[in-house]
């Protein structure tokens, strides 16, 4: 965590430089001794200097179409912090940095990733971590003025809005579970007036037919829960609304389809999706809200556990949207909360619909623990929110859903299946096919919608299985939780208020 302080006179000072900056500097025969070239993410601290030097010289030495390869400035941070960890240095001063171009925008890149870099999560250790918890950051002379007022404010509204999403999937299961999870999500949003939150209990689920949500969870002590959140803007006439939706499995055994040794393990970070969207919301309450957009936040919470009351394979499931699902593998569970929610979603008539997921170990096979899969039923909508994910250097890739496949996710004997035919690979894309029918009003049996005119509403699919926890596949190269997805999310979402 940081602080922004005014410069002081015990500081270690760091100075970025590119290679023409290497020849003029006056350490330059220090730097040469050790071939430091300014090269983007080098790092070399002198402690007879108290200096730290940081390249910042971004050139791709193979020809390439990869969009994403640019410089990373929230990685570049947490390089900074990787070289202090095992040191008593937290007061730094940024001294040098030869960039003109989005300079405010950078800095405050670099900053968040020192702090992000420096956060651990340390509730259970009863000797703290010697990890740095917070960092004093101050301006050399001349810089004083080099962040503007609204990316400083972002910056400590992102730093929140991160660590809430990494503390949540951190933590233990028997802490954070459909009970806790309502005070929890009290605590973090009580403050902001312009934030209320719904809670449906379990017999509320019932009573209006969410049966995707309460079969998953119902083997469980910790009955499941539907929270919703909503955020209005400053502008109290718009009529905006974009809803966002987060699986919230607060644990995942596989159900009765039990998962097999060691694949258990790391099962509380399988309510990634909804942490993500804490996250989104907790940054934009820290900045008062959108201007002109209602963002309103879903989540199912359900533990997937075993018991003489678990739902089973071969059961027929109606969902909210009165369409019914065969279950074929009750570890495939999280699609089925998603589709209450999602259904739930369209009553609000909102502009857009995104959800996402820690949904399928196919993506992560497909295009590893880096990226997130994008998915969804609108190219526009696809573009916009892809564009995001690319300028806030987060990967992400498109992976479409392809219309043969349809096929693989309907029934027999009911309407869809929770899983795909046997034989169908591509299991991301199958579950993101199975999703669709919940976002299309069109799909839908029964009156209870209102006088909504049914339509399919545009809709996009994060699956996050393996960019929001993992092993140093991470912009801030660390293990566990990444907090992967809420600088793309809140940056689409503020260039989406300044359309409406």
């Amino acid at each position: 965590m940081i602080q922004l302080i005014e410069s002081q006179s015990h500081h270690t000072k760091i100075i970025f430089l590119k290679n023409e900056n290497v020849k003029n500097h006056e350490h330059v025969k220090l730097l040469e001794k050790i071939d430091f070239k300014g090269k983007f993410g080098q790092t070399m601290y002198f402690p007879n200097i108290d200096t730290l030097f940081v390249g910042i010289e971004y050139k791709l030495e193979v020809k390439s179409s990869d969009i994403n390869a640019k410089p990373n400035y929230y990685t570049l941070g947490a390089k900074i912090v990787a070289e202090f960890e095992n040191t008593k240095i937290n007061s730094l001063e940024i001294s040098a940095i030869p960039i003109e171009y989005q300079i405010s925008k950078i800095i405050q890149q670099i900053i968040l990733g020192i702090s992000q870099r420096s956060w651990q999560f340390d509730k259970y250790l009863s000797k703290k971590s010697s990890l740095k918890k917070y960092y004093d950051i101050s301006f050399g002379e001349g810089l004083g003025d080099i962040m503007t007022i609204a990316d400083s404010k972002e910056l400590f509204a992102l730093d929140k809005g991160i660590t809430l999403n990494r503390m949540l999937v951190e933590e233990t299961p028997e802490a954070l579970n459909p009970n806790s999870i309502q005070k929890i999500l009290k605590s973090e949003f009580q403050h902001y007036s312009n934030a209320t939150h719904e809670i449906l209990n379990f017999d509320q689920l019932e009573a209006i037919g969410m049966e995707g949500i309460t079969a998953v969870g119902r083997g469980s002590r910790f009955k499941p829960i539907l929270s919703h959140i909503t955020l209005k803007p400053k502008n109290q006439m718009s009529t905006s609304k974009v809803c966002l939706i987060g699986k919230g499995l607060t644990y995942d055994s596989g159900g009765m389809d039990i998962k097999t040794e060691g694949h258990m393990r790391t099962m509380k970070m399988d309510m990634g999706g909804s942490a993500l969207m804490a996250g989104v919301m907790k940054t934009l309450a820290e900045l008062g809200g959108l201007e002109h957009t209602e963002v309103h936040w879903i989540s199912a919470y359900a533990e997937n556990m075993v018991s003489d009351n678990s739902y089973k394979s071969d059961d027929i499931l109606t969902t909210y949207s009165g369409q019914t699902v065969e279950i074929w593998n009750t570890d495939a569970e999280g699609r089925l909360t998603l589709a209450d929610a999602l259904s739930y979603a369209t009553t609000f008539n909102p502009k857009y619909i995104v959800d996402a997921a820690t949904l399928t170990g196919a993506c992560i096979r497909a295009i590893s623990e880096y990226y997130t899969g994008v998915m969804g039923n609108d190219k526009d909508l696809i573009d916009d929110i892809s564009r995001a994910f690319v300028e806030q250097g987060e990967l992400a890739v498109h992976t479409p859903l392809p219309e043969i496949l349809r096929p693989s996710v309907k029934g027999e004997i009911s309407d869809l299946i929770n899983t795909s035919l046997p034989g169908t690979n591509a299991g991301h894309l199958t579950a993101g096919l199975f999703l669709s029918h919940f976002v299309d009003q069109n799909n839908f049996r029964g009156d209870k919608y209102g006088k909504i005119e049914n339509k399919a509403y545009p809709w996009v699919h994060l699956d996050i299985a393996g960019s929001s926890y993992n092993s140093k596949k991470n912009d801030l190269q660390t293990d566990g939780a990444t907090g992967h997805g809420v600088k793309s999310l809140v940056s689409w979402l503020k260039g989406l208020d300044l359309q409406n």
